[in-house]
């Protein structure tokens, strides 16, 4: 286990999800919390959750103070200048997903990592829920013998009714972007997506109708495997699951009950271990990883190459929708 020594950390952008990095970064021993946020009552927010940490309202200030990493948690338009400027100022960064609003700029940034000498983590937080670990280590053991296809589903119209922004309803293809984790697991679950097929509708007569609110894809990998990937604002309970087929055993795990069942195909039925994680606990888990990887020297939990190659798959997606046709992502 890697020692932690004393480290500075600058949150910025405090919505949701930069409060939620700041309280649980203030919990972890030996890290001081910085946050920042333009708009005062965000700044005042994170300040109450993350007690003894410092404020700042300008950007640039706070860089000044010379944290050791940066979380950006700020809209994704703002994160290729804020991940840069980070990284030119020596910091190593968490970035949360998508990586950045194009794929220049997450090309852009990705680049800036690698011509600094710090860390790039993009923050796809179900790489470090237990459930999906476990997936992954059964996975890499071989225990689905050869793998033919999966699936990611989420149909969540509770993300719509807890919103603190309006973006979903105002930007299209906000649901593609919610989502990319799912592109993300399936290609760290199966292997790299190399082609996609998808749709997307408007469908429904509900209060709340981003456009689009359903969206399904069908992904093709390098090694030839098919998976599918399925997100929705309308289903509610949320609902969601990952599932990996092979010709031996299929996993599945719901993210909602906690539930991995086990499917063998010379026997009847199927086994159950029950995989708990809770949402801070996966961001508890998120966050020491990063910590061990910048003090360790260890590769982060989801690089900048993983990063930009989701966005890939996400914009190959929109373009399919749009153009009723496969995309290959070497063509986005």
């Amino acid at each position: 286990m890697v020692m932690i020594p004393a480290t500075r950390v600058l949150v910025v952008g405090c919505g949701s999800i930069g409060k939620r990095h700041a309280r649980l970064l203030a919990e972890a021993p030996q890290v001081e919390v910085l946050v920042c946020d333009a708009r005062e009552e965000n700044l005042q927010a994170a300040l109450a959750e993350a007690p003894g940490s410092r404020g700042f309202a300008s950007y640039e200030e706070a860089l000044a103070a010379e944290p050791d990493a940066v979380f950006v948690c700020t809209p994704n338009r703002l994160h290729r200048p804020m991940a840069v400027a980070a990284l030119e100022a020596g910091c190593h960064v968490m970035c949360e997903k998508p990586v950045a609003d194009t794929l220049e700029n997450a090309e852009a940034i990705a680049q800036a990592a690698a011509a600094a000498d710090t860390m790039l983590q993009v923050g796809y937080s179900l790489r470090s829920h237990a459930g999906l670990r476990r997936l992954r280590e059964l996975v890499e053991a071989g225990a689905c013998g050869n793998i033919v296809g999966g699936r990611a589903m989420v149909g969540t119209y509770f993300t719509l009714m807890c919103a603190t922004t309006p973006y979903r309803m105002e930007e299209e293809n906000a649901l593609i972007v919610d989502y990319t984790h799912l592109l993300d697991y399936l290609a760290l679950l199966i292997g790299p997506v190399v082609r996609v097929s998808a749709e997307s509708a408007t469908l429904g007569d509900l209060p709340m109708m981003p456009r689009p609110n359903v969206f399904s894809a069908i992904l093709t990998h390098e090694t030839g495997a098919i998976s599918q990937c399925h997100a929705d604002y309308v289903q509610l309970p949320q609902r969601s699951m990952a599932e990996v087929f092979g010709d031996e055993h299929v996993l599945s795990y719901d993210f909602q009950d906690y539930e991995l069942r086990i499917y063998e195909r010379e026997k009847p039925g199927y086994t159950v271990e029950r995989v708990v994680s809770a949402r801070d606990d996966i961001y508890r888990v998120q966050i020491a990883d990063f910590l061990e990887a910048i003090h360790g020297d260890r590769v982060p939990i989801c690089s900048a190459q993983e990063g930009v190659a989701a966005l890939r798959a996400a914009l190959a997606a929109v373009k399919s929708a749009r153009e009723h046709r496969s995309v290959e992502l070497a063509e986005v």
